[in-house]
């Protein structure tokens, strides 16, 4: 039996409401999620053709989409749930507002939701799916090595970064899969798979900078690399993503206006992360919201873009 506090709401719906509220905000995730997959998905269908269809496989991939990303979030709880409270005691889970248990049942209702959507409505892509969730749970499990993970940092970013990359894999091969015919995953995919990946990258890193007065013991990749190397590293991947979404939008013909935004965008991203880099001082880390932003609006702006030069077929 776990330990409950008298702040311990008695309801699993209102523990499970506080917890997303606090680490996966639906309201906030779900505009994110429709850019994310409806661009992804649209992009890799019009690189084999300029007709985009809308089926069972765009509803499968946009489900999975959500439910992986709040699986890995759950994931990520459970590893660290008794970390949470020596290093973030004000968090619900410290504060005996979620139960632990509560976490373990989200994580299976997410995981049977992504299995039973995809057995019944996503047999061609169920391959991909099944290496995708073995290598997801095999992080979960910190491939069964944990002691040397927790020792080894750098070891856990490697190990543990390919996961949004394995993601989109696999949802981009629902847009392949989408309108009857598998199309098969070419080099403008890989290219694709790298534009919806390298942002995660920058934002996971970006989310762990500090300057160095706001230091602690909780180690971010500012305190391995310092705040400067941090940076650096986070920003990197932005200015590839976006040669690379240039790169398509030629190929593609996209109306000039998007190379407008694209280099409005990347000079606005670059003059934020340059800032931080020369002056590594609090008042200039706002690279967080900086590669969020500057990931919205390009998702976005593609998908505009896309809808632009594609015809849109349903077939369900």
């Amino acid at each position: 039996m776990e330990t409950r506090s008298e702040n311990t709401p008695k309801s699993i719906f209102k523990r499970l409401k506080i917890y997303t509220d606090e680490m996966f905000p639906i309201v906030q995730y779900i505009p994110y999620i429709i850019a994310l997959y409806v661009c992804l998905n649209f992009s890799s269908q019009i690189l084999d053709s300029n007709t985009i269809v809308i089926d069972t496989y765009s509803v499968v991939g946009f489900v999975t989409a959500f439910f992986m990303m709040l699986l890995m979030r759950t994931f990520d709880d459970l590893k660290d749930f008794e970390l949470d409270f020596d290093l973030f005691p004000w968090r619900s889970i410290p504060q005996r507002l979620i139960l632990k248990s509560d976490i373990q049942k989200l994580s299976l209702f997410c995981l049977l939701v992504v299995l039973v959507i995809n057995i019944c409505l996503g047999q061609d892509t169920l391959l991909v799916l099944g290496i995708v969730l073995l290598y997801c749970i095999g992080t979960f499990k910190w491939f069964f090595a944990e002691k040397i993970h927790r020792e080894k940092v750098f070891l856990t970013m490697v190990t543990h970064q390919p996961i949004p990359y394995s993601i989109n894999f696999y949802l981009i091969h629902t847009g392949l899969a989408s309108g009857g015919v598998y199309n098969d995953f070419s080099l403008h995919h890989f290219y694709l798979l790298l534009i919806f990946s390298l942002p995660v990258t920058a934002w996971e890193v970006s989310r762990k900078i500090r300057s160095a007065d706001k230091e602690t013991h909780y180690e971010t990749f500012s305190s391995i690399f310092g705040a400067k190397g941090a940076a650096i590293i986070a920003f990197v991947p932005l200015l590839i993503t976006s040669g690379l979404v240039t790169y398509l939008a030629m190929t593609l013909d996209v109306y000039f206006s998007f190379y407008i935004l694209i280099a409005v965008l990347t000079l606005i991203m670059a003059f934020f992360y340059l800032r931080f880099i020369i002056n590594p001082i609090d008042k200039n880390n706002i690279l967080l919201k900086v590669t969020m932003g500057f990931t919205s609006l390009l998702f976005f702006g593609f998908l505009g873009h896309i809808i632009d030069v594609a015809e849109i077929s349903f077939n369900f």
